[in-house]
């Protein structure tokens, strides 16, 4: 809960009235029992003092002494409103909301009581309200930071930002030596992707407070993050730590940069801490995790925890965890059960949400690079290490073209999927390639994206052909190539050992590094990376002269042949 707004019509020299109840709050009981002076200048002594309170930290007894006004003059409306911040300041939205209402029903005039009926209004949960009494506060009083700020915050968490960051800018114009209001100005910028504005806006609230503000250390690291700017970010989340060393967005984002970087040793450690993260809960097993050690006679449990690419990625491990232990169960997402299944014989295969077997130990899959001290001189790259049934049959396409598998979208639903998905425009460009005949492998919502991009019909949609991963590794054994986004397609194709194109956007997942056109994880990948946020151009220019090439090189018999 934010602090009230405090704007008093009680006069600024408050010292004369309240020092001895600030010092000696016990004393507001004999301030009540005292007998009652209705005069002006005494009801604004009594005013003052509950202001004072407040401000003070001592919600408890400003309440007191305001329930003493509100009840000698009910028809007083700053007794009303101060009854109402003393409640919101102790954290009671909800018992301040009807007195904070009384004091703008009796004087609806007064800008900041609709400010602050604003902030008990959106802290009992009624947004909607909340936004009207900011609104109208800012009607009665266009000049009032703080009410701008506190519908720019309400805006933002709603999802209006074009709106939210109009209002932002209003606040830091108003009252340019505030660093929150800057620093909420950054965090806007960096919801947005706009991580260069971001760091500026930090850097107004670093210079307001005399220095780099250990409240923002986190989110400019995360900018710097975006940017590919890794030693400022590491050094930005290595003062967050300094300051708290339990900060987990801190340690999460630090195991990030770490791992893209190519630190996989200190970032395997740090990405332990992703069980600390609100999203990211620990399952709730009695049997105790796994360190490694042998388990001969015993059985482990390997859990999938993150995406479908995520679970692909990792089975490499499940052979050398084989060695270590009796018997090995893994459970993944449903999709993946019988590709896995098929895959590793050795291993009991279930499905997410299906009865479990007895179990000695357990494991989540992302820690298992940890237990095998992975580095990047020896990550295990025996591929193909998925098994997939001989080529489905494809439809045909056009005489001396490249078969092309495509996917352009990831799961919506991804925090980061507008930064790997292909937008319309750039899927359009891709398929006017001539060299290829692209067969979609994409699934899901984005399927529909295809008829806008391909008018003509030239790509040819394998989806509805598609039950589960299983037939899509098919058709990827038929295929001549696989250009992706990251997504689990761009997995499934590196651990069948197939040719793949990764389309990768600027600040990219950590498995795939920085500034290099392979992968360690997948000898059959190539990496084609975006040199600017967002722009997918080069990319697509760079798949062209590729696609270019490799026809040429079928049509000459020094390829595979064509189909």
């Amino acid at each position: 809960m934010r602090r009230p707004g405090f704007r008093p019509r009680y006069g600024g020299r408050l010292s004369r009235h309240v020092d001895p109840l600030v010092q000696n709050p016990k004393s507001v009981i004999q301030a009540v029992a005292d007998p009652f002076d209705p005069s002006a200048s005494a009801v604004q002594a009594r005013l003052e003092q509950a202001l004072a309170l407040i401000r003070a930290g001592h919600s408890a007894d400003a309440e007191a002494l305001c329930r003493a006004l509100v009840g000698r003059i009910p028809a007083n409306a700053d007794s009303h409103h101060l009854h109402g911040l003393a409640a919101l300041s102790g954290k009671r939205a909800a018992d301040a909301l009807p007195r904070l209402l009384r004091a703008v029903a009796l004087a609806p005039g007064v800008a900041h009581f609709h400010t602050n009926l604003g902030t008990a209004q959106q802290g009992a949960g009624q947004s909607a309200s909340a936004e009207r009494s900011y609104r109208h506060a800012l009607r009665l009083a266009p000049d009032q930071a703080e009410t701008a700020f506190n519908l720019a915050k309400l805006l933002a968490l709603t999802d209006r930002a074009e709106m939210a960051e109009a209002l932002y800018r209003l606040a830091v114009a108003l009252q340019p030596g505030r660093g929150k209001y800057w620093s909420n100005l950054g965090d806007l910028f960096l919801r947005l992707r706009r991580e260069a504005e971001a760091l500026r806006a930090y850097a107004r609230a670093d210079a307001v407070a005399g220095g780099p503000l250990v409240e923002t250390a986190v989110n400019r690291g995360m900018a710097h993050q975006r940017l590919n700017r890794l030693a400022q970010a590491l050094a930005c989340y290595d003062e967050a730590l300094v300051a708290n060393p339990d900060n987990v967005a801190a340690h999460w984002n630090r195991a990030l940069a770490l791992l893209v970087s190519g630190r996989l040793a200190e970032g395997w450690d740090e990405y332990e801490w992703r069980w600390r993260l609100a999203e990211c809960q620990p399952r709730p097993f009695e049997q105790p995790l796994w360190n490694g050690e042998a388990l001969k006679g015993q059985t482990l449990l390997l859990h999938a925890e993150q995406g479908l690419g995520d679970t692909l990625h990792l089975a490499r491990y499940l052979p050398l965890v084989a060695e270590r232990v009796g018997e090995l169960v893994l459970e993944c997402q449903p999709p993946l059960r019988r590709l896995l299944a098929d895959s590793f014989s050795f291993v009991t295969v279930v499905s997410a949400g299906d009865p479990l077997p007895d179990f000695d130990r357990h494991l989540p899959l992302l820690s298992l690079p940890r237990i095998f001290e992975t580095r990047l001189d020896h990550i295990p790259t025996a591929t193909p290490y998925l098994q997939a049934p001989p080529g489905a049959a494809l439809p045909p396409g056009r005489a001396g073209t490249v078969a092309v598998g495509l996917v352009w979208g990831g799961d919506p639903a991804h925090r980061n999927d507008r930064q790997r998905s292909l937008d319309r425009q750039a899927l359009a460009s891709l398929l006017a390639i001539p060299e290829a005949t692209f067969y979609s492998l994409q699934k899901g919502a984005r399927t529909s994206d295809l008829a806008d991009a391909d008018p003509a019909g030239s790509a040819i949609n394998l989806a509805p052909a598609i039950a589960d991963f299983v037939d899509t590794a098919a058709f990827i054994q038929s295929l001549d190539l696989v250009v992706t986004v990251d997504t689990s397609v761009a997995h499934l194709a590196g651990a069948l050992g197939r040719p793949v194109c990764v389309m990768l956007p600027h600040s990219p997942d950590w498995r795939w590094l920085l500034d290099r056109p392979d992968s360690p994880w997948y000898p059959s990948a190539r990496l084609f990376r975006q040199t600017a946020p967002g722009d997918w151009t080069g990319v697509i220019h760079a798949i062209a002269a590729h696609l270019a090439s490799l026809r040429s090189a079928l049509a000459t018999g020094s390829g595979r042949s064509f189909r």
